[in-house]
């Protein structure tokens, strides 16, 4: 509806906007995918809720699980006319086959932005410089960019004897956010592993001095120079992102303000390209959840003063004021003022109510009176007060109250 769209295009402006500042250009990728460009790119459970058909052609055909490996495909296709490294941000609806939730649905906005071509650290700490503004311009207050490395996790796995089963064990860590360690534990030992417990404790009390930290300590010190609170930066050992393709530094950022999960995701990935070229390319990225943002926001009170793209409504008192309210709603098109007319002569208190349900601002009265005196009525909704003005001063009253 009119009102949540102007919310939505609210806060994606912003983000765009900011997205713009630090130098990204948008993308666009095929909503329509060969099933073989999403499928085994996250691992079973992500291929379990990939949305996957066969269309009339026969052809076997997948909804976009997220933006990433349709960007890495892209990426693959024109990597020589591209400028490497490669910044793009990218805001598009990906599908998830899930049981629709508070902050979880099935069809959702992803709002990506990622760097490809460079493996160097400054480009995570560009990534949280990026998020930390983002949440504070959206109004957060209250939120922490967790950061982990996934070396550093497969550093620990391997002295804890965990071979192929890497991925498998960080799928299990990754659920220590939604349940508890004993839980965590048990799925362990089901799994074969020798230390569990011990496995854990030393993720969650850190317990991390015989393990080569220099990748997450240069993170932090890019991040302190690029002038990234670091109130805003925890580092979690048991972060854990589920997916197969992360390499590197990963992120998940939440907000006391928003109690339903992460807000923002994503990470290093070295090998994704080289699954549709010859070439390879590491990038590193994050993904908005849209939708977990609106819904916090919403929650936050962010939207108490939305209006509608109308500011004025110019009124038809009469058949024979209708060439008057014309000549007005023309000059304040022509003036650049969001306005509209209304189409056909009815009671003021029809009309008034009109502009009231939609949230117009301004509604302007030009009957005989007014037009013999060259002026109009402007009421202002919002106070009830009306008052009249010439007809040829109208435009700038309404220009230097918006600049005001």
């Amino acid at each position: 509806m009119p009102k949540e769209m102007a919310k939505r295009e609210l806060v994606m402006n912003k983000i765009k906007t900011i997205f713009a500042r630090f130098g990204y250009d948008s993308i666009e990728t095929p909503i329509i995918c060969p099933a073989e460009t999403i499928l085994g790119k996250y691992g079973e459970e992500g291929d379990k809720l990939t949305y996957s058909f066969d269309d009339n052609g026969g052809r076997r055909i997948a909804l976009p699980y997220d933006l990433t490996v349709p960007f890495a495909r892209l990426v693959a296709a024109n990597w020589q006319d591209l400028p490497m490294p490669f910044k793009r941000y990218q805001i598009q609806r990906v599908w998830r086959a899930e049981k629709p939730q508070k902050g979880r649905l099935r069809e959702f906005y992803q709002c990506d932005i990622d760097i490809i071509g460079s493996k160097s650290l400054l480009c995570e700490a560009e990534l949280a410089k990026v998020i930390m503004t983002v949440f504070k311009e959206l109004g957060f207050k209250q939120f922490k960019i967790k950061v982990n490395s996934r070396r550093l996790l497969n550093d620990v796995l391997t002295k804890f004897g965990v071979g192929e089963k890497a991925v498998e064990v960080i799928r299990i860590i990754d659920k220590l956010k939604k349940i508890e360690e004993a839980a965590v534990i048990d799925m362990l030992e089901e799994l074969g592993l020798n230390s569990p417990k011990e496995l854990i404790e030393t993720l969650v009390q850190e317990r991390l001095g015989d393990f080569d930290l220099s990748e997450i300590n240069q993170f932090f010190e890019y991040c302190e120079k690029l002038g990234v609170d670091q109130k805003y930066l925890e580092f979690d050992p048991c972060l854990a992102r589920g997916l197969d393709y992360y390499t590197g530094i990963s992120f998940e950022v939440y907000s006391d303000e928003a109690p339903f999960g992460a807000l923002c995701a994503g990470g290093r990935y070295d090998d994704l390209c080289g699954l549709f070229c010859k070439e390879d390319f590491s990038g590193v990225g994050v993904a908005f959840g849209f939708e977990r943002l609106m819904l916090a926001m919403e929650e936050m009170g962010q939207f108490k003063e939305m209006q509608s793209n109308s500011k004025v409504l110019v009124t038809i008192f009469d058949k024979d004021s209708i060439d008057n309210s014309l000549k007005i709603y023309s000059s304040l098109l022509e003036a650049g003022i969001n306005s509209e007319l209304y189409f056909q002569p009815e009671k003021l208190a029809k009309q008034f109510k009109y502009a009231d349900k939609k949230g117009v601002p301004f509604v302007i009265v030009c009957g005989p009176e007014e037009i013999a005196r060259g002026e109009v009525a402007l009421k202002l909704m919002k106070s009830g007060k009306q008052k009249n003005i010439p007809t040829n001063q109208l435009i700038s009253y309404l220009s230097s109250y918006y600049e005001n």
